[in-house]
């Protein structure tokens, strides 16, 4: 092999390392950067669904949520451990609130010194934490990688690992977003996986018949 036989190997060798290296780079994105849309985009959202499967204290649940902002929520299922007893179903407005235990509502309109409650002041759920301060526990703690675009529920989102900074194999949690608006269709946290759906339409809460 002469000399320029060997020299345009090498170059061939650097380009295609340049390009691998090139390609995985691209996978990453700045994490606070990223993050920061996400949280800016559930701020402005004036509606969603939330159907959540986590465990809480070890107790496995299920709980589906349909908030429409300022005051209109309605919540199926409930959150365990909390030292108290809690409704099976649960419907609130903006001049009533409503719990329903086993086959019976419950409930009526609000007081004066109750008022409605501000179901959007701290956004999206995940669980019994807002959807932004989970995401701002991870940011610290990892870096941010593309990957590829999936179907949720019949809406296609782009999917994000949080990967373990001090344990780069490890991913911490993933993020499926829509590109276009940043809004999340998916968050899954070890066996924690919560959906998003509906955002920003037309949500319709009801008093329970009777009421």
């Amino acid at each position: 092999m002469t000399l320029k036989h060997s020299f345009v190997r090498l170059a061939v060798l650097l380009a295609l390392l340049v390009t691998c290296c090139s390609k995985k780079e691209s996978n990453s994105v700045d994490v606070e950067k990223q993050v920061k849309l996400i949280e800016t985009a559930l701020g402005f959202a004036q509606s969603w669904h939330i159907s959540g499967t986590f465990g809480i204290n070890g107790v496995p649940t299920h709980i589906d949520d349909e908030v429409g902002c300022p005051n209109d929520f309605h919540r199926v299922g409930k959150l365990p451990g909390r030292g108290y007893r809690q409704a099976d179903e649960t419907i609130a407005k903006a001049n009533g609130f409503y719990y329903r235990d086993g086959n019976f509502w419950y409930g009526g309109h609000s007081t004066p010194t109750q008022g409605p409650t501000n179901y959007c002041r701290s956004g999206a759920y995940a669980g019994d934490s807002p959807l932004t301060e989970e995401l701002d526990k991870l940011k610290p703690r990892a870096s941010l990688k593309k990957g590829e675009v999936q179907s949720i529920d019949g809406a296609l989102c782009r999917e994000f690992a949080f990967v373990a900074i001090d344990s780069p194999h490890a991913i911490l949690a993933s993020l499926c977003i829509d590109e276009q608006t940043n809004l999340p269709y998916e968050y899954r946290y070890g066996d924690d996986v919560y959906r998003y759906s509906r955002w920003n339409e037309a949500v319709s809460v009801d008093a329970p018949p009777g009421f």
